[in-house]
């Protein structure tokens, strides 16, 4: 690192830093009209996880109502922006030039302009050039709305800069391997919650980032490497340059299990992202029905499995496409009565349900029979009058009919194909059979109250199974998924086999854009090397490729007895508490070791807000360094520096499921990896 070059930079940063705070004091300032009680109380509802959801924003909205004019919303947003901004206003440069111009670019998490652009935003089109070009380079490219510029690249330099100070740069030249850089930044995590990779995205990951949110996107990414986070990024690169097309608020995060929603929900704040709405599929279905007021008697608990395959969703289709035609002819044959053809001409559309369809036609005809009765009612002793007397009689009789196939649609047709699928109308739903009931509801009725959504991230996509995706499919506006998964985490019984399944769920994604992620990031090369060795017994598919960061051997401790396991277990766990500078799992394979940690940890000499329970019930309150601990199915998606996986016998390994098990819960670990058993039992 050249000295001169250093202080040059460092007076670049503090002369930007200067303004960043200028300008952060104004926004400050002016925010004081809406009043310090509300500011405080906005504050407290946003950092309470307990009300930083519907509570924040229904108080939030009433603020913008009585301060229209002021944009609260957008300016609270640039408040989190620059609180960020001021801790480190940006992360790299880039030197560019053409014959036109030459500029240095100043590239941080949120962009900040005066009169001319003074940090550069890491989702603009012209960033990219940082992350796709590895060294300085001639004819580098970026494009803007099919228009391609082209520069060349003199200068790709990287800061590190800590709370506020710069520590130092380094050139990022053809010499340099930029594993290094992110090597470097994996040293520094702790786990526990999810971080931000805007200074490490690798041209893999900004491929999926940058890709068409109209088309649906569909990514197989190896164990640990960054879907999650990915998709995460990709929602804020989508709200900055297509905020027209796609609305955070009007967009959604679906995944298996709460633990894992809230888990994703700790990166929200830290790409500017607060409106986006996160659920599981149970708790969007719930609010469907609640939405709709549909009458249902339902128990999600109930995980009566409804064996639903490729078969079963083409028969479903194929039923639904029948009762549009069926429907379809019974209009166009009322038509061709002769009494009634002078009011013919309505076209039927298969783009809206069949109830849809009916309900226009008597709208168009209720329209029609109102503007006849004001003809009439103008002149009722008219000549003509006798014309409109007798059109509205015709009319009626119409109307009369289709209210006929209407009502055979809602009490006969719709009973029947329940019926034909095991569903009773008077039964208890369990999971499947909701999903069942309101994918066919939605296909012959749609809703009149829920909104479609107008983007889709599904995460960890593997666990979900064709019935699921084929709702999905019809509650999202045009295909508009980024649908993410490791076909090797696999675990659920009805989840789906192959990506191409997708297909026959979801129509628009026969035009999908597919990608495949396979660097592991998160683990040491040890931890890598040992769950390929568990999984490639059975499958060398979508297998993780290690980045070579150094560490210790996993630890695999054998006991011939319970007893032994908890006795040696329980030192380990005291001494952990008290050294405790980073995130640990214990990941439970049975319900005895999940009650033993938790009665263990549940000694009132231990801080409780340090050890969490994950548990689907609770709110989870995600720390960088706490003790957590869950049962195995609960810790999909999850990444801690160090992790204990108790009953766990690798040598009785002998199918791919329980491989694909294995396989998930060795690679919770980042850095350090220790395996209990018990040999007799």
């Amino acid at each position: 690192m050249d000295n001169l070059t250093f202080t040059e930079e460092k007076n670049k940063f503090e002369d930007t830093l200067n303004k960043v705070n200028k300008a952060y004091d104004v926004l400050n300032n002016s925010l004081k009209v809406v009043g310090k009680d509300n500011l405080e109380k906005l504050k407290d509802l946003r950092e309470n996880p307990e009300t930083s959801g519907a509570d924040f924003h229904f108080f939030l909205e009433q603020l913008n109502q009585e301060n229209t004019a002021f944009n609260l919303r957008d300016k609270l947003t640039r408040v989190d922006e620059f609180a960020n901004m001021v801790k480190q206003p940006y992360f790299a440069r880039i030197d560019i030039k053409n014959e036109d111009e030459k500029k240095s670019l100043y590239i941080g998490k949120f962009g900040y302009t005066e009169k001319e652009p003074v940090i550069i935003d890491w989702r603009a089109k012209i960033a990219s050039i940082y992350y796709k070009y590895r060294y300085p380079q001639k004819k580098v490219t970026y494009i803007v709305d099919d228009n391609k510029f082209i520069y060349d690249l003199d200068l790709k330099r990287t800061f590190d800069i800590d709370n506020g100070v710069l520590i130092k740069y380094y050139n990022n030249d053809i010499q340099l391997d930029e594993s290094e850089i992110i090597l470097d930044k994996l040293s520094k995590r702790t786990g526990g919650v999810l971080e931000d990779i805007v200074e490490t995205i690798q041209e893999s990951q900004l491929n999926i980032i940058e890709s068409d949110p109209r088309k649906i996107c569909i990514v197989q990414g190896c164990v640990g490497s960054g879907k999650s986070t990915v998709a995460i990024h990709k929602l804020s690169h989508i709200f900055f340059n297509h905020p027209n097309l796609i609305r955070p608020e009007r967009s959604i995060i679906i995944a298996k299990n709460q633990i894992l929603i809230s888990y994703l929900s700790t990166l929200f704040p830290k790409l500017g992202i607060f409106d986006v709405k996160y659920q599981t599929l149970r708790e969007l279905m719930v609010h469907i029905i609640f939405r709709e007021n549909l009458k249902l008697n339902y128990d999600f608990n109930n995980q009566n499995i409804l064996n639903f395959d490729i078969n079963k969703i083409n028969d479903l289709r194929s039923d639904i496409d029948l009762i549009h035609e069926s429907t379809s002819k019974k209009i166009i044959d009322l038509f061709l009565n002769q009494d009634f053809e002078t009011f013919g001409g309505f076209k039927y559309s298969k783009i809206n349900t069949p109830l849809e369809n009916i309900t226009e036609a008597i709208n168009d005809l209720e329209e029609e029979e109102i503007m006849q009765r004001q003809q009439y009612e103008e002149d009722p002793k008219s000549v003509k009058s006798l014309f409109y007397k007798e059109n509205i009689k015709v009319l009626k009789k119409i109307i009369k009919k289709l209210q006929s196939i209407k009502e055979e649609l809602v009490h006969r047709i719709f009973i029947n194909i329940l019926k034909k699928y095991g569903i009773n109308q008077n039964d208890k739903y369990g999971y499947y059979q909701t999903l069942l009931y309101l994918s066919i509801y939605l296909e012959l009725f749609g809703f009149k109250k829920f909104k479609k959504y107008e983007y889709c991230v599904v995460d960890e996509g593997q666990d979900f199974g064709l019935l699921e995706f084929y709702l999905l499919g019809k509650i999202i506006i045009r295909g508009r998924f980024c649908i993410l998964g490791d076909l090797n985490q696999s675990i659920f019984e009805n989840a789906i086999n192959d990506w191409d399944d997708i297909k026959t769920t979801i129509v628009d994604a026969k035009n999908s854009q597919r990608f495949i992620l396979d660097t592991n990031y998160r683990s040491t090369k040890p931890i890598i090397d040992l769950a390929n060795n568990v999984i490639n017994k059975f499958t060398n598919n979508f297998l993780p490729k290690s980045i070579n960061r150094n560490g210790s051997e996993p630890k695999i401790n054998n006991f011939d007895n319970f007893d032994l396991l908890k006795q040696d277990l329980s030192s380990v766990i005291k001494d952990d508490y008290d050294n405790l500078d980073k995130s640990i799992g214990f990941i439970c394979m049975t319900q005895r070791s999940f009650d033993y940690i938790k009665a263990t940890l549940s000694n009132q000499d231990y801080d409780k807000n340090k050890i969490i329970e994950l548990n689907q019930n609770n709110k989870i309150n995600y720390i960088p360094r706490g003790i957590y601990f869950m049962h195995f199915n609960d810790c999909k998606g999850l990444e801690f520096s160090k992790v204990y996986i108790l009953e766990l016998n690798l040598s009785k390994i002998n199918s791919y499921l329980n491989a694909k098990k294995a396989f998930v819960a060795i690679t919770r670990a980042m850095n350090e990896l220790i395996i209990y058993n018990v040999t007799n039992d």
